[in-house]
């Protein structure tokens, strides 16, 4: 979808302390090799901070640096990945509860890792449906520590990491704009993160842990498996990739930086900066091996850290892919129109 006029003026983010790999492997919890494999050095841990507290302090933060009133919110979109709280309760309230946008619609994105694409979209097109519709927030937040999930390798490639991120959009004011943004979604590939567990009951009340390696694995020896392997995945995201640069006008001569989801230098290269033709130096690995997979933050809390280090400024533009179960596959692309004030680059100097 090429947007219109669609301005980021907030980012926020909340990660919590750091934890080496090295630690996981002293307590058996990871194996050595892979971890020397994958190149990530730790992970972010959130203890006993609730999920949607974390979303919480990343929306405030990026309230304030917008100087958004959040009184004046019309959309507010939470996406999770993992469980938020008690059972039959919505995130999404506890967030407006805490951040005074009680006057926005609200609503719960469950997308998996992509979902933060997914709820970009809704509120640009929110925004974009009326000239009264003022700003959109859309946050996001995930503590994996849980007796349901082994962090440190429920999937491979992937050592989960805990945080929240916070966008706030608005059709008034912004350092950037978001130019396009895509997703797409291969049904046929379902049944891969389902594993062999009935669809009843739900699996929130059985022990079973999620182990996507396991289910991967069971998918590709049995009759759901596509036949066109891996090359289905790699047309449709050399597709919707090029259909996202098309409608931001650019072309992949112009990108300055790429986020994909925080994994393994193996994955990240492979299924990302090798199919683009770009180097690894331009990707978002260095930061993001030092959190690990924080589920759909990954890509938010890649830009603001560049924004935040100077390395992303005025003119440059940054362009997000993902990927989550269902199949889904997603692609936007954001232009920096200026340097934001929390930025350590220094402003533009008028000609």
């Amino acid at each position: 979808m090429k947007t219109s006029d669609v301005l980021i003026s907030g980012l926020g983010s909340f990660l919590p302390d750091r934890v080496p790999i090295g630690w996981a492997v002293e307590r058996g919890l990871i194996d050595r090799t892979a971890a020397e494999e994958y190149g990530i050095t730790s992970v972010t841990v959130a203890g006993d901070v609730p999920a949607p507290e974390m979303a919480v302090r990343a929306c405030r933060q990026a309230l304030e640096r917008a100087g958004q009133e959040p009184a004046s919110l019309g959309l507010l979109l939470y996406v999770s990945v993992w469980y938020q709280g008690p059972h039959g309760w919505c995130p999404q309230y506890y967030v407006q509860r805490h951040t005074g946008a009680g006057r926005a619609t609200a609503a719960e994105v469950r997308q998996g890792c992509m979902g933060m694409f997914s709820a970009l979209e809704l509120a640009a097109s929110h925004l974009m449906a009326s000239a009264d519709h003022e700003a959109a927030l859309v946050t996001s937040g995930d503590n994996f520590t849980s007796d349901l999930l082994e962090r440190w390798r429920f999937s491979p490639h992937f050592v989960m990491g805990d945080a929240g991120s916070a966008v706030v959009l608005s059709r008034r004011r912004g350092f950037a704009r978001l130019k396009s943004v895509n997703a797409v979604t291969l049904p046929e590939y379902e049944a891969m993160h389902r594993g062999p567990e009935p669809l009843f009951p739900p699996g929130a009340g059985l022990p079973n842990k999620l182990d996507f390696g396991e289910s991967k694995d069971r998918w590709l020896s049995g009759p759901d498996r596509d036949p066109a392997g891996p090359l289905k995945l790699v047309a449709t995201q050399d597709e919707i990739v090029g259909r996202t640069l098309d409608e931001a006008g650019i072309t992949m001569d112009d990108v300055s930086r790429v986020a994909y989801a925080n994994g393994s230098h193996e994955r990240v290269a492979g299924r990302a900066m090798i199919p683009l033709g770009l180097p690894m130096s331009l990707s978002t690995w260095e930061q993001g091996r030092t959190v690990g997979h924080i589920g759909a933050s990954d890509q938010i809390v890649a830009l603001e850290q560049l924004l935040l280090s100077g390395e992303l400024r005025r003119g440059d533009h940054f362009l997000m892919l993902g990927v989550g179960p269902g199949l889904n596959i997603a692609c936007a692309v954001i232009e920096i129109t200026e340097n934001p004030h929390w930025s350590s680059a220094r402003p533009a100097i008028a000609s």
